[in-house]
């Protein structure tokens, strides 16, 4: 692909699947990375015999391009790949080719790299961090100066040993400088100097060998100390593991803890207590990929190859993504070391760079990377101004923030809790910076100013799983938080709002906690709305989606309705409460409702049981109005009727 004639148009790549896994068995890179995306697509599960199967369209073809990014040309080569054949639904992979003189703002000829020693790596990851302290300008005020945890870990320099805990370091004379520690738990038994206990407080404060911590925490210690830092903040180490008052002390002052860190340690590719992160590994996944061109009607020169979901595809995988803790605890702490077992990966303020790019990604990855930049805005400029700032914002500001909200909270609940009565305050350091940007009352996960669009969130559609409400309480039915799993968040924003006309009026909403603090452990809450209210009831169909009886008649209109419910239902009847209007696409129209549930204690007291979402001409109504005035069944229950005809419900 490399020689003879270049021309823009696509061409054959490998016939078979069998071609495919061949060659990247002999280590060609390209290969290597379309085999890895056919055998991990969850949507393209390897049969028996599927190799074998002669297809009629090659399995993998390609498509180059020469294109201008962030001032640099470059050439995209972009891979269809589907071991069933491109004619079929598949993967669409791009590489980018770079040529070596404008690669020399990446990559560093120089570089020492090591299969089995990580001392070359962290001599980089020290220059990284020098090069950050010394010259960013927009990172040198990144940490919050002066902050000292309630206890802090001293590891000492390189040479040393020991580790000892220094208990409320906070009352130390002079604020010190300290990294922090994102893990993962694991399922096996910490050993009992790798916990802070009452038991274990004595032999901590004395000191302990560092060869008697667990082996992440032996890494951790080992890159703090590369970096030349001598003091070291662990969650597991620094705060009593046998307490809860002081857990529910610390847990809130967390986000500080990592905000306020020079750089936060990244155990990404270690499971558990006794992983490794510093296993040998293959310098092929290491060192950069160099090509040489010879097409025809091209100068031909040397180039780097490169995935542009490289980054993604190296850390999105890896067990410490799927803790929800470390989304905050990545996104405060001003810089990020990343240790992914096959290179180092450093993100801060103004720099991306792993161990393959060490002057920084080359700029179709930076593209991908989900940038932290609009959240430290706010961090920072809120530490220097505490006073609501929105007043000053201009619409599109207001837009990032949401967008960046959204975005937070549908990565966020896609991990997993140990406990989860965690679920808010394992984001509360974020919500906080939020709330004081824009001003506004946090509601156990939703927003004041936006209740109505942010009630319209919505889980999972698998009807086929058995889904209950989750024990312990975490939060109200009406708040996503108050579930397990992945969530989408509806979103509206600037002009769009113009167009929304909300349907329901918000009497009040009181969120409880058990310290008082709105972004603390919640214990209780409660929503109060008026507006319409109808009975519906809805049967499953055996092909997928819902037959929906309304106004007296039974409906199967699936294409213009879409329900999903938050868990698996006792029972099929549900009161409907509409939200809101969307009239951006007038005569177009679709309505966005609340489905629902009783709770048989109060009359017209509910929780919610899931939502209604239903476009123009849904059963049967021309306008949205139709909703009005509909025929409801005996069982139809509310707090009081208002002058409107509109209902009051509370729901808990």
């Amino acid at each position: 692909m490399f020689v003879g004639p270049f021309d823009q148009r696509t061409h054959p790549h490998h016939l078979h699947s069998r071609d495919l896994e061949n060659a990247a068995s002999h280590n060609c890179h390209i290969c290597r990375v379309l085999w890895n995306a056919v055998v991990d697509h969850p949507r393209q599960s390897k049969q028996p015999g599927d190799l074998e199967k002669p297809h009629p369209a090659p399995v993998s073809r390609y498509y180059i391009r020469r294109q201008a990014v962030a001032g640099e040309f470059i050439f995209e080569l972009d891979f269809t790949v589907n071991k069933k054949g491109t004619d079929t639904w598949g993967r669409s992979i791009t590489f980018c080719l770079q040529n070596m003189k404008d690669a020399s703002n990446h990559i560093d000829t120089e570089v020492t790299y090591s299969s089995s020693s990580w001392a070359p790596s962290m001599s980089g990851a020290l220059k990284w961090l020098t090069r950050c302290l010394d010259t960013h300008a927009n990172c040198g005020s990144s940490s919050k100066a002066g902050y000292t945890p309630t206890r802090l870990l001293q590891i000492g320099h390189p040479s040393s040993d020991k580790v000892q805990l220094l208990v409320h370091a906070q009352n130390e004379d002079t604020a010190v400088q300290y990294a922090t520690l994102s893990h993962c738990w694991g399922t096996s038994k910490p050993s009992k100097l790798s916990i802070l206990t009452s038991a274990s407080l004595q032999s901590l404060r004395e000191g302990i060998f560092i060869s008697e911590l667990d082996q992440v925490f032996q890494d951790a210690v080992f890159t703090a100390q590369s970096l030349g830092l001598g003091f070291l903040w662990i969650d597991s180490l620094c705060i009593f593991q046998d307490s809860k008052d002081d857990w529910q002390r610390e847990a809130p002052l967390m986000s500080h803890v990592y905000s306020g860190a020079i750089i936060n340690i990244a155990a990404s590719i270690a499971a558990g207590h006794n992983a490794s992160c510093f296993p040998d590994r293959d310098l092929s996944l290491v060192q950069p990929y160099i090509i040489e061109s010879a097409w025809d009607d091209c100068k031909s020169q040397k180039y780097i190859l490169y995935h542009n979901d490289f980054k993604d595809t190296t850390l999105k995988d890896l067990p410490l993504t799927k803790r929800a803790w470390v989304v905050q605890e990545l996104l405060l702490a001003p810089r990020v070391l990343f240790l992914t077992g096959t290179q180092l990966f450093w993100e801060c303020y103004e720099l991306q760079a792993c161990e393959t790019y060490p002057r920084g990604l080359p700029p179709k990855i930076r593209e991908q990377w989900l940038t932290r930049d609009v959240l430290w805005d706010l961090l920072f400029s809120s530490e220097r101004n505490p006073e609501p700032m929105v007043r000053n914002r201009a619409h599109q500001d207001i837009d990032a923030i949401r967008k960046l909200w959204k975005a937070i909270v549908e990565v966020y609940t896609a991990t997993q809790l140990t406990y989860g009565t965690d679920k808010l305050i394992a984001l509360s350091g974020i919500s906080r910076i939020m709330g004081r940007y824009l001003d506004d009352k946090f509601c156990a996960g939703l927003w004041r100013k936006t209740l109505v669009t942010d009630l319209f969130w919505f889980g999972p559609s698998g009807r086929g799983e058995k889904r209950s409400r989750p024990s312990p309480y975490r939060a109200p039915s009406w708040s996503w938080a108050g579930m397990d799993g992945q969530v989408s968040v509806s979103l509206f924003l600037g002009k769009q709002l113009q167009d929304i006309e909300p349907l329901v009026g918000i009497i009040s909403c009181e969120v409880e906690s058990s310290t008082g603090d709105p972004y603390g452990f919640v214990t209780g809450g409660f929503l109060r709305l008026s507006g319409l209210l109808t009975t519906i009831r809805i049967k499953p169909k055996p092909d997928g989606g819902w037959y929906v009886f309304f106004d007296d008649i039974w409906w199967d209109d699936n294409v213009r309705i879409h329900i999903r419910l938050d868990c698996t239902p006792s029972t099929y009847k549900f009161h409907c409460l509409p939200l809101f209007i969307d009239n951006h696409q007038l005569p177009l129209w679709n309505l966005s409702c609340l489905l629902l549930e009783p709770t048989g204690e109060v009359g017209g007291q509910f929780k919610r049981g899931g939502i209604l979402h239903a476009f123009s001409g849904a059963m049967g109504m021309q306008t949205w109005t139709n909703f009005e005035g509909k025929k409801n069944e005996s069982w139809l229950e509310f707090e009081r009727k208002c002058d409107d005809g509109g209902y009051v419900v509370t729901i808990l």
